[in-house]
């Protein structure tokens, strides 16, 4: 068994990598097979087909369905099974689950440009001008679709701290973070972002407006 990680903030350039190992796969005439959800059965997946002797490439996109019984089965047919397994998750696992991990191969992080780091941080009201610059910089190497999911992944994580910060489930670091962003928006304002994010999705899917201007008109108008 071979066992790969893919994980950290850049999911664009993960998820690319993670494409290549399939094409690679599929190339190969591998068998692949994917686990993204608590409703598949992770030990079936692991060992089916052994009787066949096929190569396998087993894509897991939900880490949590490593309880302790699949973990234990995994560890204990580490040496049978003639399988490749890639774990994929589009954030950073904890070193706490690495470490609980039997054997690994090969761990791959992908990490956002500091540039986009400071662009998320500094998205709050009376930010403007220096939003305007970091976006333009920033589209100038990264397509304008991955600033905004990454913008509307920090804005739901923005609203969710702001109303049930308890439950959210980042590193103490990272809660404080957002909750210090958060309180430069009142929940009113977060609510009428992420609905005018839901409108622009929609509009720059079915209209000739790029998604650019979009993005400044908003910045203009919601963060002057």
């Amino acid at each position: 068994m071979r066992l790969i990680v893919l994980h950290g903030d850049n999911t664009l350039e993960s998820y690319e990598r993670l494409q290549k190992f399939v094409e690679v796969a599929h190339s190969r005439v591998w068998k692949v097979q994917r686990a993204a959800n608590s409703s598949q059965n992770l030990a079936e997946v692991i060992v089916s087909d052994t009787l066949f002797q096929e190569k396998r490439l087993v894509v897991i996109e939900d880490w949590r369905l490593f309880n302790k019984s699949n973990l234990k089965l995994l560890k204990s047919k580490s040496d049978e099974l003639d399988i490749t397994i890639i774990i994929y998750h589009q954030g950073n696992l904890t070193k706490t689950f690495l470490k609980s991990l039997p054997r690994i191969d090969k761990i791959e992080e992908f990490k956002l440009p500091k540039l986009i780091w400071t662009f998320l941080d500094s998205f709050y009201p009376g930010n403007a001008k220096m939003l305007f610059q970091l976006l333009h910089e920033i589209t100038k190497n990264e397509p304008a679709e991955f600033v905004f999911s990454l913008l509307a992944k920090q804005l739901r994580d923005l609203y969710w701290v702001k109303t049930d910060s308890s439950s959210i489930p980042y590193p103490s670091w990272r809660v404080g973070k957002l909750k210090g962003q958060s309180s430069k928006f009142t929940t009113h304002q977060l609510t009428n972002l992420i609905s005018n994010f839901a409108e622009i999705d929609i509009k720059s899917k079915t209209s000739d407006t790029k998604l650019i201007d979009l993005l400044d008109f908003t910045i203009a108008t919601k963060l002057e």
